[in-house]
């Protein structure tokens, strides 16, 4: 059992507030991943949890114990860095040994922890080296195992990946999924990268400015977000943003075109603001003229299985389309985009979410 949960917790550093209140429960086995831009405050909130800062208010729960005011060394939590943190003079064997040594554990048991998170991380031919002498996916694999060996309650994970080029980093996401099943362990895991969270955690918990936008499964953000911000964060390429008026059942855009607004769309008022939210899948590329909205093709970034077809509409912005990889189209030709009814989102003035199209 390994439930961690968090209360009213907020962290300022002198006048500056960097979390703001947050609750949030992380449930046993669970893989929770803490995503969000640069200076949002998901890392200084899992420093919080790990015990290397302070909390300046409110109160962390592990299996309902508090740990709030404990060291670190007391919490029974693994921490996984983006350095690696690997001590340069001490092999693998003694990297990984380091924190049971310290702690007196006895040398047979040391040595069958170590063998046997080796082995699963294949690192058994790399025991003896030092790490200068190890790729960077084989340091993060050390780090990871001197974590391990530990059996912590948790596992803390700060950007693990960020210093890998990008094959490493998808290897390292299946060998931590894996895991992550294998221990049946409870991870918490920091990123920016939303593929990372995505492909890996079980729960996304989307920070903005020290607060939590959302938080659910990472297809309950992807297909419902609660408002603009997050709408906006995950997904890539981007999803696009019209602004539009309601006019009864009509949508009038800034182009002065016009589309049908869904049947459930609450609240059918006259000249309310609204804005419409389409991903590039929710899009399709039509002849000029046959379309929803007319534009001009600015850029097509062929993927192999994928193409993405960047649409410059006049006073709409760029509208981005996916079709297949050997879509039929040209640069800069003109072009339209076709809008299917009811296949957008869309949100108020205040950017809070009021309608989802459906989705199977």
């Amino acid at each position: 059992m390994a439930t961690l949960d968090i209360r009213s917790l907020t962290k300022s550093f002198g006048d500056t507030r960097v979390i703001k209140g947050v609750d949030l429960r992380v449930e046993d086995h669970e893989f929770c991943v803490f995503l969000g831009p640069s200076g949002c405050g998901k890392s200084t909130l899992l420093r919080l949890i790990a015990g290397l800062e302070d909390a300046t208010t409110g109160e962390i729960l592990l299996d309902g114990k508090p740990i709030t005011d404990l060291p670190p060394a007391r919490r029974n939590l693994a921490m996984v860095f983006q350095s690696y943190a690997l001590y340069p003079h001490m092999t693998v064997r003694q990297n990984m040994s380091f924190a049971l040594d310290l702690a007196k554990v006895e040398r047979s048991v040391i040595d069958e922890k170590v063998q046997r998170t080796a082995r699963i991380l294949e690192l058994e031919p790399l025991l003896d080296r030092k790490p200068a002498a190890l790729s960077g996916g084989q340091r993060q694999r050390v780090a990871i195992g001197r974590a391990i060996v530990r059996e912590p309650r948790i596992f803390l994970f700060d950007e693990p990946l960020s210093n890998l080029d990008a094959s490493l980093r998808a290897q390292m996401r299946l060998e931590i999924a894996r895991l992550h099943q294998e221990f049946k362990a409870t991870m918490i895991y920091v990123t920016h990268d939303q593929v990372e969270a995505m492909t890996l955690a079980n729960k996304v918990v989307l920070f903005n400015g020290g607060n939590i936008e959302q938080q659910g499964s990472p297809q309950e953000l992807y297909h419902r977000p609660v408002n603009r911000f997050v709408a906006a964060f995950l997904g890539t390429p981007q999803m696009a943003f019209l602004e539009a008026t309601q006019q009864g059942n009509t949508l009038v855009l800034a182009s002065g075109q016009s589309i049908p607004a869904p049947a459930s769309l609450p609240g059918a008022q006259q000249g309310r603001r609204v804005t419409i939210g389409v991903r590039p899948e929710q899009l399709s590329l039509a002849p000029a003229g046959q379309g929803t909205l007319d534009g001009r093709i600015d850029v097509i970034e062929r993927l192999g299985s994928d193409a993405y077809v960047y649409l410059n509409t006049p006073n709409l912005g760029r509208l981005t389309v996916r079709g297949p990889g050997d879509l039929a189209a040209t640069q800069g030709a003109a072009a339209a985009v076709q809008i299917q009814p009811n296949g957008f989102h869309v949100f108020d003035a205040d950017g809070v979410a009021i309608y989802h199209p459906q989705h199977s």
